[in-house]
């Protein structure tokens, strides 16, 4: 793989960061978050709802999860609770193995279309040659710093 930029590697150190949270942590929903804080802070629905400028019972529906406010919303929300608000990506696998999984779809779809025309004419290399030709098509792939992996059909 090529060299990581500035940028990839931020991202990449953001990503790191959402992986290693407990599992108890990474599914905690802003609902949550809200009333234990608030909770917390031995603040009323009430209270919290005036400062906002919305109703109580409002409020109790952003809590209860009935309805999912906006992001503006939920920053104002943590502002009033003096908590910064975040959003913390957690990838489920890290972006090189992601395009290494993506590249090799595109491969064996690229090389597929390329057996089907080569077994017309019973040109069909080895099964070995086929996965030489697998990890260099995807090898390929990785180095072109194309979207086109991504344009793939998912059959």
């Amino acid at each position: 793989m090529k060299q990581l930029n500035s940028e990839q590697k931020y991202i990449d150190k953001i990503l790191k960061i959402g992986m290693k949270l407990p599992e108890d942590v990474k599914n905690v929903e802003s609902k949550v978050l809200i009333s234990l804080l608030r909770k917390r802070l031995r603040m009323t629905q009430t209270v919290l709802a005036k400062k906002l400028g919305i109703s109580q019972a409002y409020m109790a529906k952003i809590e209860s999860g009935k309805i999912t406010p906006s992001l503006s919303i939920l920053a104002k929300i943590f502002e009033i609770m003096k908590c910064s608000f975040s959003i913390i990506l957690i990838p489920e696998i890290m972006p090189d193995e992601l395009l290494k999984k993506q590249a090799l779809k595109a491969a064996k779809q690229n090389l597929k279309y390329i057996a089907g025309t080569m077994s017309l004419e019973d040109q069909l290399p080895k099964e070995q040659n086929m996965q030489d030709l697998l990890i260099e098509e995807q090898n390929r792939l990785l180095k072109s710093n194309t979207s086109k992996i991504w344009e793939i059909n998912n059959d």
